[in-house]
């Protein structure tokens, strides 16, 4: 009987580290890392400035377009925050404001806002 559970340890042990055999390189495959379905562009970007009740002002720096969505941000960035009595989200290019900081708290407030949506 001792001889049966060796014999079938020892399969068990051989079967699972088949897995992790060496394969010869040319048998190895490569698959092309598929494309975007979404061909919009990403070069351009957005600030979004958020307020909300009892933290300070906040901003994030976005692509121009929502790649997710696959839709421009513009259409899709309203989405991203709260909302309600003393929220206020505000958008602008990061080209019209180039001394920007972000990363810094509070956030200063954005110069040619493009939209805003909230309580501002």
């Amino acid at each position: 009987m001792a001889i049966r559970f060796i014999t079938a340890s020892t399969l068990v042990a051989a079967a699972c580290a088949l897995p992790f055999a060496s394969t010869a390189h040319s048998e190895v495959g490569t698959v092309p890392i598929p494309k975007s379905p979404c061909g919009l562009p990403t070069l351009r970007s957005l600030i979004i400035w958020h307020r909300a009740p009892g933290v300070e002002d906040s901003a994030e720096a976005v692509d121009e377009s929502d790649l997710y969505n696959c839709r421009p941000m513009l259409d899709t960035w309203r989405a991203r925050g709260p909302s309600g009595p003393g929220y206020c989200s505000k958008i602008a290019w990061a080209s019209d404001n180039p001394e920007y900081v972000l990363g810094v708290s509070p956030a200063a407030p954005l110069k040619k806002v493009i939209d805003q949506v909230g309580d501002c």
